[in-house]
């Protein structure tokens, strides 16, 4: 079972890349969140990974974010919802919004996720709400006591070690703060690892 991937990007499409790892070249399905970060063709790339198997195919799952993973997993539990719901269930990349309305019982609100209706809706916020609120305890209540996304908490800890990693490859912290703010707020959600990469394309890009 493949549980992550590392390797350079070899071809990349709106749902669909390769990763060549030990000389083999692999296809995932991608998120939209997950394809917005990845990097330029033949650069690396670590992507998480979940397996699925059918009757007659073997379907590999990339995220570049593992909390996304895992709430990808979450919804295949749900009855009705399969892979292609999944991700577009997910499809805004902010996993942190979707804990939010599966929390509070926003059922009119998960009813403007694609393919989501209000039957399926009650059925997430049953099946997950109640596990996400235990799961998440107070860094649920921390999160929603401020307005924006990337004040929270925990992306606050990201923003300090985005900086950290960036100073320790010799850049200065003025020259790159604002970037770092800037990718924080495009990418939602996103794991240290890929927003770290984000900013230094950014900053090569200048």
């Amino acid at each position: 079972m493949i549980g992550r991937i590392r390797g350079p990007l070899i071809s990349r499409e709106a749902t669909e890349v390769m990763v060549e790892a030990g000389g083999v070249g692999y296809r995932l399905q991608v998120s939209a969140a997950t394809a917005a970060s990845l990097p330029a063709l033949e650069e690396e790339v670590i992507l998480w990974v979940t397996t699925r198997f059918r009757e007659d195919l073997i379907q590999l799952y990339g995220f570049a974010d593992r909390r996304e993973q895992e709430m990808f997993l979450r919804l295949l539990k749900i009855s009705g919802v399969g892979p292609k719901l999944a991700f577009a269930i997910i499809a805004g990349g902010d996993v942190s919004r979707l804990e939010g309305l599966l929390i509070e019982g926003e059922v009119d609100e998960l009813c403007k996720l694609p393919g989501v209706g209000k039957k399926l809706s009650k059925r997430l916020i049953l099946e997950l709400g109640e596990v996400l609120k235990k799961e998440l305890g107070d860094d649920y209540r921390a999160g929603q006591a401020l307005a924006d996304g990337w004040e929270t908490a925990v992306n606050r800890e990201i923003e300090r070690e985005l900086l950290a990693a960036l100073e320790a490859l010799g850049y200065h912290r003025q020259e790159v703060e604002k970037i770092v703010v800037q990718k924080l707020g495009e990418h939602p959600g996103a794991g240290t690892e890929a927003l770290l990469k984000q900013v230094l394309r950014e900053l090569h890009r200048g």
